[in-house]
């Protein structure tokens, strides 16, 4: 018997197990590596898909009728909407509403996620082709800021406009007791494809209102219990009274502090729709009229919109700007306002404006009396 031979089994046994443990040990090291890299690989594409983006330049595209998702999805790669169809087909497999993608024509804004560029496709475009392409008879822009009387002054049936504005069966989709639609006709550029009449005008305005209104609502969730027509009723008067981007939040702040201090509005604009004087300078006497919309009489907000806002108002008036001021005064450019918090700041503001307008009148009356001399030689 080889005794030395027995003696070295036992070892070689356990030094056998011991290379099995680590063999075993390493596969399960690199499989719970491999599992740890497909799920953090699975999380950044899911992060990557949902994760809403900035929205920077806009890129037209045209979704053809009847294309599949993997198609759709090579098309938005192809002109960098997306970094690979396969991000856009993983967007589809996450969507829960199950609604289809809809074709037509798109400008979609760059640097969006491919759930949101999808959300975008779901609801669909108003253009069939490119707008250059589209006959004019085909297109109607009503821009912001116009009533509903100026609106209908712009069609064939001005009296179709305005009974479309005010059917019972329109304006009972948005859950108010109010006369007529005013204020909630959407400013645009609408684009249809047969020539509409009127009443289908009206519709589209109301059906573009209602879905930028719902998507304001999803962008400003804090802003879900708001009264609806008291939002739209400011946004009118932002409208009316403030032409910079910038200042709409700062005209918002003003109208709701001199709401939440019993302040009267004192705006012009309210009192330009009661007497029909749009374009003309309000005088004292007209500060006396006996209107639910004299702002100067009345204090708290007019019965109701006074024009039909854009987008960037409802904003606004969702989202005022976090200021103290009370008062504001155009400048003599025109376009922007001095806002200021207590009466001797606002007194200072106006007689600034007031020295300045009379400069530029003056200026004026100089320019044409040279321009008559001019003509006399």
């Amino acid at each position: 018997m080889n005794t030395e031979t027995d003696a070295r089994q036992p070892g070689r046994k356990w030094s056998c197990l011991r290379l099995v443990a680590r063999l075993v040990l390493l596969l399960l090291v690199w499989v719970f590596l491999g599992v740890a890299a497909l799920g953090v690989g699975a999380y950044l594409a899911y992060e990557h898909v949902t994760r809403p983006g900035t929205p920077g330049e806009t890129v037209a595209i045209t979704i053809p009728e009847g294309l599949s998702g993997k198609a759709v999805g090579q098309l938005l790669a192809e002109i960098g909407l997306v970094e690979h169809e396969l991000f856009f087909r993983l967007a589809m497999r996450l969507d829960t509403t199950g609604r289809p993608v809809k074709h037509g024509y798109y400008e979609l804004p760059s640097g969006l996620s491919p759930l949101q560029i999808l959300n975008h496709l779901q609801e669909g475009t108003q253009w069939q082709m490119p707008p250059g392409d589209i006959p004019d008879e085909l297109k109607v822009t009503i821009p912001e800021g116009l009533t509903i009387v100026q609106m209908a002054a712009q069609f064939d049936e001005p009296e179709a406009f305005r009974e479309a504005a005010t059917d019972p069966g329109l304006i009972a989709r948005l859950g108010l007791d109010v006369p007529n639609l005013e204020g909630f006709l959407m400013p645009n550029t609408y684009y249809f494809e047969e020539k509409p009449d009127e009443r289908a005008v009206v519709e589209r305005q109301l059906s573009q209102f209602e879905r930028e209104y719902a998507a304001l609502r999803k962008e400003l969730p804090e802003t879900a219990e708001r009264d609806l027509l008291e939002v739209v009723t400011v946004a009118s008067l932002i409208e009316e009274e403030c032409r910079v981007d910038e200042e709409r939040p700062l005209v918002a702040a003003v109208i709701y502090n001199r709401l939440k201090a019993g302040m009267p509005l004192d705006l012009d604009s309210t009192l330009q729709y009661a007497l029909g004087k749009y374009g003309e300078r309000i005088l004292n006497e007209d500060k006396e009229t006996d209107s639910p919309y004299n702002t100067y009489r009345r204090k708290g907000l007019p019965p109701g919109p006074i024009s039909n806002p854009g987008v960037a108002c409802l904003r606004a008036a969702l989202r005022p700007a976090e200021e103290d001021y009370l008062f504001f005064v155009s400048n003599a450019d025109g376009k922007t306002h001095t806002f200021s918090t207590s009466m001797s700041e606002h007194a200072e503001a106006v007689r600034r404006f007031r020295r300045e307008i009379a400069v530029q009148r003056r200026e004026l009356r100089e320019r044409e009396t040279r321009g008559e001399d001019d003509d006399a030689q």
